[in-house]
């Protein structure tokens, strides 16, 4: 059977992309702090409630989930876990025990998984980082995320040199119906960029895409990379891309 993986699948994208991968007849290797509670159940979702921050347990419990999917090798990895942590506030603001847990989501988690996935006999065809825009665009009040997301960003362009069997897709998922999102737009008026986005998201219609629409622009550019011209390793936003497939 045909298996993706997917870390933070409780919510969010990473929630959507499990659903869809199940709809389409894939079986899901899925890891997040929480079940995700309406599919934990179905039976081609395999699931390991686990928090990612626990880098040192991390190859253990990939092998596990991957092991009671009868050893399957994933074909696609979407390392999609991440958060945006506390609302935006000033760079000499935020403590640094808050900076260093966001990086250890964003930045640290997404290697540890990364190699324990690399490690195994059958390696994954492709890999997908969530990024974001933030990592070349960063804004004031997004600190430590813009950080983890660029660091993240180059991270991706080095396996992507060191491994080119694989393809390391890299793609901002723009503006998304999420908790990051909701998290950014509670930014208070200093942030006057912050602010003008949480005004269109409230007057544009559908300037925020639901994460299941987001889920299937996602699942159209992977299989359609190479008539996209996606490079392997190199960022891309997501909205450059779904107006050239379909999906």
């Amino acid at each position: 059977m045909r298996t993706v993986f997917i870390t933070g699948a409780s919510t969010g994208i990473g929630h959507a992309l499990a659903k869809l991968y199940l709809s389409r007849g894939f079986r899901v290797c899925s890891v997040s702090r929480r079940a995700p509670k309406e599919l934990a159940y179905h039976p081609d979702m395999i699931f390991v409630q686990y928090d990612l921050t626990r880098c040192d347990g991390i190859p253990a419990m990939v092998d596990e989930l991957l092991n009671r999917a009868e050893n399957a090798s994933p074909e696609i990895v979407f390392l999609n876990a991440g958060t945006f942590g506390s609302p935006p506030k000033r760079a000499d603001e935020t403590p640094i025990v808050e900076f260093q847990e966001i990086l250890a989501i964003n930045l640290v988690a997404v290697k540890a998984v990364l190699d324990a996935c690399l490690s195994r006999a059958e390696r994954p065809r492709c890999v997908v980082f969530s990024a974001s825009i933030s990592a070349l665009r960063p804004r004031a009040g997004m600190l430590s995320y813009a950080v983890s997301k660029a660091a993240m960003n180059a991270l991706a362009q080095v396996y992507g040199i060191e491994n080119p069997d694989i393809f390391f897709a890299v793609l901002g998922l723009c503006n998304v119906d999420t908790k990051v999102a909701k998290t950014i737009m509670q930014a208070d008026d200093r942030f006057d960029d912050l602010v003008a986005l949480r005004g269109r998201a409230k007057k544009i219609p559908g300037y925020l895409s639901s994460p299941d629409e987001r889920a299937r622009h996602l699942a159209a550019i992977l299989e359609q990379r190479t008539q996209l011209g996606l490079q392997s390793g190199l960022f891309k936003e997501i909205r450059e891309l779904t107006h050239s497939c379909s999906n």
